[in-house]
């Protein structure tokens, strides 16, 4: 009886090695952005389970959203720590996915509490940062949000169009700053999006952005 006891406790603790793992949150920027957005595609795929293919725009810029965070953790956008953010993404998603990810929901959340915040969102006051800002926003979500989703095609066909409504306004402004040069234009706009993605959800921002340019 006693070796039976020992048998099936020894087959209760193989059962439970096999099953998910606890997960933590990584104490490194890069790896614990990259792990909240893993964690955020696992969740955006659960809540619809019946959507095989592309997410829509604002689940897309929500996953988005944690590189671009950590990306500008200095100040300015950093678009070479963004890329860093979406490799590690790559390298943490099967032992995310694969273990209780559930559990991270409310750390995550807790470490980038910009990502939850859909309402009261403000764009800066004075009209040319808000333009540059809304513009670059704008520009980097064309850029990198790949989707099909007819409604997301909707959104980015807006902010296709603020940014030609905008692109006299930023220039004269930014040559008005003495930033004629490549460089110094595009240190401008980083500056702005480091700012721009931490008011809120960029879905929600972008929605200001169109509501007061477009």
């Amino acid at each position: 009886m006693r070796n039976r006891i020992f048998a099936v406790s020894a087959m209760a603790l193989m059962v439970s090695a096999c099953g998910p793992k606890q997960l933590a949150l990584p104490g490194d920027p890069i790896g614990k952005a990259a792990t909240c957005a893993v964690v955020s595609a696992a969740a955006a795929r659960q809540k619809s389970p019946d959507v095989t293919g592309d997410l829509g725009f604002d689940d897309q810029t929500r996953i988005l959203h944690y590189a671009m965070l950590a990306a500008s953790d200095g100040g300015a956008f950093s678009a070479k720590r963004a890329s860093e953010v979406v490799s590690r993404m790559g390298e943490v998603e099967a032992d995310v996915t694969g273990g209780k990810w559930q559990a991270l929901v409310n750390p995550c959340d807790q470490a980038y509490p910009q990502v939850k915040k859909t309402a009261g969102i403000e764009l800066p006051k004075a009209r040319f940062d808000a333009a540059l800002g809304c513009y670059s926003l704008g520009d980097f979500l064309v850029k990198t949000v790949q989707t099909r989703e007819p409604r997301a095609q909707e959104t980015l066909s807006e902010l296709m169009k603020m940014r030609r409504d905008l692109d006299g306004t930023v220039g004269s402004g930014l040559r008005a700053r003495g930033a004629s040069e490549y460089e110094k234009t595009l240190a401008l706009k980083q500056k702005a999006l480091g700012k721009m993605v931490k008011l809120g959800a960029p879905a929600e921002t972008v929605k200001a952005c169109t509501s007061r340019f477009a």
